[in-house]
């Protein structure tokens, strides 16, 4: 079966996974169920919340690699690099972009494993 989901390199994913592809869906089906909770923890940018962020942002930077998200995995480097710089202001510019391609995200992988 071919793995085609826009936004996502999958034969890169693939590629982690020796080119099993029982495992990279076991795995694509495990972001999709656990990824929205840290993603969640991303909507409220403070001084107050701001190291939880971080933590976050990177645990988000990591599922992207393991997927092959390399666009996303590329911007959350960025904002993660932020969150260590305490630039409130850059992350807030940039964050509900990065969210709301988050969600399109989810929904093409959700797309994709509904359908196979």
């Amino acid at each position: 079966m071919a793995i085609s989901i826009p936004g996502i390199d999958t034969a890169k994913g693939l590629e982690l996974f020796d080119g099993n592809e029982s495992d990279y869906i076991t795995i694509l089906r495990s972001w999709l169920k656990n990824s929205p909770a840290v993603l969640d923890k991303l909507r409220i940018i403070s001084e107050e919340t701001l190291a939880n962020y971080t933590i976050a942002i990177h645990t988000i930077k990591g599922t992207y690699a393991n997927i092959g998200a390399e666009e996303q995995r590329a911007k959350a480097r960025q904002l993660e690099e932020m969150a260590k710089a305490g630039n409130i202001a850059g992350i807030q510019s940039e964050n509900d972009a990065f969210i709301k391609q988050a969600d399109t995200l989810f929904a093409e992988v959700k797309k994709w494993l509904d359908n196979n």
